[in-house]
């Protein structure tokens, strides 16, 4: 049964796919939004920004080491990923921030709302840019570590 699963699995939400992202993306995401919005109530007086940016960060960490895990593979090393994932964190985290402070000036009411189409934005960028450039996942490759 779970040997099935796995085949399963791995037919539907192959490594690399958009669709094994969104997965751990949801647990990651799930984590950032919780304590982003938990964050706004207990620190109402913060600029949403440095709270956005602040989470996103933190989670933008663990997020590469569940990515690594779980969405693409580990045919590059850690001291490869690592540093070249950093742009990319730090980027989204930059683009990200700006983009939640106009959704905040705009939609001061629905700004929990307006989290969810940002992160998800934001995470297709960031799918396609650790995608190419950071874990520069082939599915080829893939199932080569995976054979053997």
């Amino acid at each position: 049964m779970t040997t099935d699963f796995k085949v399963l699995h791995s037919q539907l939400a192959p490594r690399g796919s958009l669709g094994r992202f969104a997965l751990a993306g949801a647990f990651n995401s799930a984590l950032f939004y919780i304590a982003w919005t938990v964050s706004m109530i207990l620190l109402p007086e913060a600029d949403v920004r440095i709270l956005w940016g602040t989470f996103w960060g933190l989670t933008g960490v663990m997020a590469h080491f569940v990515h690594r895990w779980y969405t693409f593979d580990n045919h590059k090393s850690l001291a490869w990923t690592l540093p070249a994932a950093i742009p990319v964190y730090v980027g989204s985290l930059v683009g990200s921030s700006m983009s939640i402070g106009w959704l905040s000036e705009k939609y001061p009411d629905q700004i929990e709302w307006m989290g969810l189409p940002n992160m998800l934005c934001w995470g297709i960028l960031i799918w396609l840019t650790m995608r190419i450039f950071v874990f520069q996942f082939t599915p080829h490759a893939s199932l080569e570590d995976h054979t053997e």
